[in-house]
């Protein structure tokens, strides 16, 4: 007596996988009732609205790039020099291109992530602007693996295990989510005539998983930058107010989505992107912000496996085994990484020195994986800009400055970090994700800053593989009556090897031997006629 228990799971097989860097360029207009631009000080974009479609071959990707603008504009009197804009929708800065796709029979996904984006001053009213998005690009197929996970037997046998950690997907869903909050200019802070720039940066992102709910919580630290008013009701000197985690002002929000899918036995991963900034002002002493957050969330199921690949029994017993293949994902490790870097810069040339530094920012980052032996290797780069006031020297009054890295013959900020995981080999398929990240420039001297960035990831590596399987097993019985010198079978639709060997009570082995068969799946056809042994035959 033998019975086979079975298993199954759904595998998503990645087949194919890539990160295409498309650029472009293009040109936006300065409102006429805004000052024409002199120099730019900083900007920033944020990546919304961001639409893909398949055609054929070729993913159709288009979108649009929220723009800040923070620059120098021509002298109006009783005003200060410094002006904000922002461009947004079919305005801002756009993208429009054609990808072309391997051709492939599978399902396509990809991920877009602004990683390079310029402003320089083409005229008084116009600004050019230049712009690189990494868009990843994968091609997955899903299928049901049924397998043999145990074999109960009241003959001896010594089955050989395989056990693996896999991983099912069950939902990649995208949550967006609007957050308001209203602040206040306490004392010391002199009160806002005009806002120049607003920055958000998430900070501490997590997600947790309950029964039919998913809860994406975290934290956004606002840098704002403004124009002060005077008591005589006029326009004054440049102010910066930080809301963050040190001072108690980071904004903190929560992203809740319903699905009767979701359980405690699940991983949920997420990616967190702020898509849009706004702030307002209607009083001298407050401020209105408004942020639109979007949410990646990856659903998958971890689960232990057991799988029989092969069975050795008692040399009396004589077993048929019917064998097959199966690809499995194999979840190698999943942790959480904070990467670290910390660089003293020191500042471009030709620059002023630095007074007090008022904004920092910073682009992308782009960020590349290597797995190798035991570790995954991090690399990156981003963008830096900076905006300053300049230090007071005898006969020179201080003026607001702008400097960059990553920019015109100024190198990026690059960094790597290992992030030790066991099990991992060369080759193997690693993904990030990015929760947020702390952002802090110290100035040293009058030359140089400290930069600190702190980007809190999730890495998560895998492998796939494809397995030799037990798919099914019999035990064969000799008969007690000899079966007829010639026993002639003829192959009929549907019949498979294993299906013939059973009727028969025989071995497959013993079917192929006889008919001196080489490739059963080609040869055992319908209409071919099949010898079937007296005697069961062992292969040598």
């Amino acid at each position: 007596m033998v019975k086979c228990l079975y298993d199954q799971l759904t595998m998503e097989k990645v087949l194919f996988g890539t990160s295409h860097f498309l650029k472009a360029e293009g040109e936006l207009l300065i409102p006429q009732e805004f000052p024409g631009v002199e120099r730019i000080l900083s900007y920033h974009g944020y990546l919304s609205e961001v639409k893909g479609e398949i055609q054929g071959n070729r993913l159709n990707l288009k979108g649009k790039i929220e723009t800040h603008l923070f620059y120098q504009g021509k002298e109006i009197q009783d005003r200060v020099l410094e002006h904000g804009l922002v461009w947004r929708g079919e305005e801002g800065a756009v993208f429009n291109e054609e990808i072309d796709l391997p051709d492939l029979i599978a399902d396509w996904d990809w991920k877009p992530r602004l990683v390079k984006f310029i402003l320089q001053p083409e005229a008084a009213q116009v600004v050019k602007y230049q712009l690189e998005i990494e868009v990843k690009l994968w091609a997955h197929k899903s299928s049901m693996v049924k397998f043999v996970k145990e074999i109960e037997s009241e003959k001896k046998i010594q089955p050989v295990v395989e056990h693996l950690i896999s991983e099912e997907p069950v939902l990649t869903t995208y949550l967006n989510r609007e957050v308001n909050n209203h602040f206040s200019l306490t004392y010391p802070k002199p009160p806002l005539a005009r806002i120049l720039d607003c920055q958000v940066i998430p900070v501490d992102s997590k997600a947790t998983l309950s029964k039919g709910r998913v809860s994406i919580e975290g934290k956004l630290e606002v840098y704002l930058v403004y124009v002060t008013l005077t008591e005589d009701g006029k326009e004054g000197g440049i102010e910066a107010q930080r809301w963050t985690e040190e001072n108690g002002g980071a904004v903190p929000f929560q992203i809740i989505q319903d699905n009767s899918q979701f359980s405690n036995e699940l991983s949920v991963n997420h990616e967190l992107i702020i898509e849009g900034v706004q702030m307002q002002s209607s009083t001298p002493e407050s401020c209105r912000l408004q942020v639109t957050i979007n949410v990646r969330v990856d659903v998958t199921r971890p689960k232990p496996v057991k799988i029989i690949l092969d069975l050795t029994p008692e040399k009396e017993e004589i077993f048929d085994i019917q064998r097959g293949t199966g690809e499995f994902v194999e979840l190698i490790g999943e942790t959480e990484k904070i990467i670290t870097v910390e660089k003293t810069l020191l500042l471009p040339s030709g620059l002023k020195n630095i007074g007090r530094v008022l904004q920092a920012k910073i682009s992308g980052p782009k960020l590349e994986l290597q797995t190798e032996l035991e570790q995954v290797l991090i690399t990156g780069e981003t963008q830096l800009g900076i905006v300053y006031q300049s230090e007071v020297t005898d006969g020179e009054e201080s003026t607001v400055e702008e400097a960059f890295w990553g920019r015109g013959e100024t190198e990026a900020v690059t960094f790597a970090d290992f992030l030790e995981m066991p099990g991992v080999e060369d080759g193997m398929h690693a993904a990030i994700y990015l929760k947020g990240n702390y952002l802090r420039v110290e100035q040293l001297d009058e030359r140089s800053i400290k930069l600190i960035l702190k980007l809190g990831t999730t890495v998560k590596v895998w492998q796939s593989r494809t397995l030799a399987l037990v798919k099914d097993t019999a035990l064969i019985i000799p008969q007690d009556t000899p079966r007829p010198s010639m026993l002639f079978y003829l192959v009929q639709p549907g019949d498979t090897l294993w299906k013939i060997a059973r009727r028969y009570n025989t071995t497959m082995d013993s079917i192929t031997i006889e008919n001196r068969v080489i490739d059963p799946e080609k040869e055992i056809i319908p209409g071919k006629k099949l010898l079937i042994p007296k005697k069961l035959i062992k292969r040598e």
